[in-house]
């Protein structure tokens, strides 16, 4: 859904709840099997800078991606704990954290005891890693915000995104606002 740029020559205050339909749309409907599906708004785009409104819930998880120039983002959980931060240009952020696998030395501990005949302590070992997985989970979970929250990505000229992300079949790039 293509929208156009448009020229500003006075200030702007812009509620993205009542921008135009031609300036909303969803992130994440491209992964299908994933609760990704993000409301998105447009509240302004210039040849200057291109400000994008987020609604994130709970329970949702981002796309993976990278901005060629970064990006700055505003989130609020509420009106008393705003966020401020930066992504340089290029580095990919937001998607599933990478998959914590086994480290280097309880694989080999546990070729170890497979080799020395011990499948109980292997099992024993397999358990804890698994525990310890579901402990990082917990922990991620708690730290996260419990309601909606709104974010403002602020992103410069060219304004490309590009997505990368496992639940999308094939890597894609976006000129101006992101809707899929």
């Amino acid at each position: 859904m293509p929208i156009e740029q448009r020229k500003i020559t006075s200030p702007v205050r812009v509620n993205p709840y009542t921008v135009p339909q031609d300036h909303q749309g969803w992130r994440g409907l491209g992964a299908p099997e994933v609760s990704a599906k993000r409301r998105a708004y447009t509240l302004l785009w210039n040849e200057q800078v291109l400000v994008c409104g987020l609604l994130l819930l709970p329970g949702e998880r981002s796309i993976r991606h990278s901005h060629e120039t970064g990006e700055l983002s505003i989130t609020f959980a509420d009106s008393l704990h705003p966020s401020v931060g930066y992504t340089p240009g290029g580095v990919l952020h937001g998607g599933p954290p990478p998959a914590a696998g086994s480290s280097e030395g309880a694989s080999v501990l546990t070729e170890a005891l497979t080799g020395a005949g011990a499948p109980e302590l292997k099992q024993l070992v397999d358990q804890m890693l698994e525990e310890q997985e579901q402990l990082r989970r917990t922990i991620e979970e708690l730290r996260a915000p419990a309601g909606p929250r709104m974010l403002i990505d602020i992103l410069f000229p060219p304004f490309k995104t590009t997505i990368d992300d496992p639940a999308y079949a094939e890597k894609r790039e976006i000129t101006g606002p992101w809707y899929d």
